[in-house]
């Protein structure tokens, strides 16, 4: 079904999350398949979805869940240079998210976007929630809503302002000494 992002459906949006559902919501860049990134048996249907086994990035809604659940530099990285926007930060996480979200890997993205409405979500479940493009392995991403419902039907889509061109976020990772680019996107 197709929803409008708006404030009056985040509850849908939330109980759909909580219900182990596969989402898809507006960010600032794209549109991105969510789930509870808590949930993994929800986090398992993502990854059957999508083809594939990779790390996935989340969406936190602060900068007190960033710390919550990365190990965050604050001398390193001025976080302000890039939340909320379009930018992914790879943090080495800590134990409190399942090791399914990083494919065992210790680093993970970490979103703060520019969208009421994915913010909202999380600070509406208290729990972050996957961030990934929509579209099966190795095909283009789809960013037309109409898209989206044609390919993915059985989903709870959340209609909403995207970037048309958009490249996706930067990703810049922090864990080491210096930081890096590790793909260009939207933001630079």
């Amino acid at each position: 079904m197709i929803y409008e992002a708006l404030n009056k459906n985040i509850d849908i949006a939330a109980q759909s999350l909580l219900n182990g559902e596969i989402i898809v919501y507006p960010t600032d860049t794209l549109y991105g398949f969510g789930v509870d990134a808590t949930n993994e048996n929800a986090i398992n249907k993502l990854n059957q979805l999508k083809k594939r086994i990779q790390p996935l990035s989340i969406i936190v809604s602060s900068y007190k869940m960033l710390y919550d659940l990365c190990v965050v530099d604050k001398n390193k990285i001025d976080l302000n240079k890039y939340f909320p926007g379009p930018y992914t930060l790879l943090f080495n996480k800590k134990d409190k998210l399942p090791n399914i979200l990083t494919v065992n890997s210790k680093k993970i993205g970490i979103r703060i976007p520019e969208s009421d409405f994915a913010i909202k979500l999380v600070d509406t479940i208290n729990k972050p929630i996957v961030t990934t493009s929509v579209n099966i392995h190795n095909e283009d991403s789809l960013n037309d809503i109409y898209k989206i419902k044609n390919k993915f039907p059985d989903l709870n889509i959340f209609s909403g302002i995207v970037n048309e061109g958009s490249k996706g976020s930067t990703i810049i990772d922090c864990t080491k000494a210096c930081t890096t680019i590790v793909r260009q996107g939207d933001g630079i």
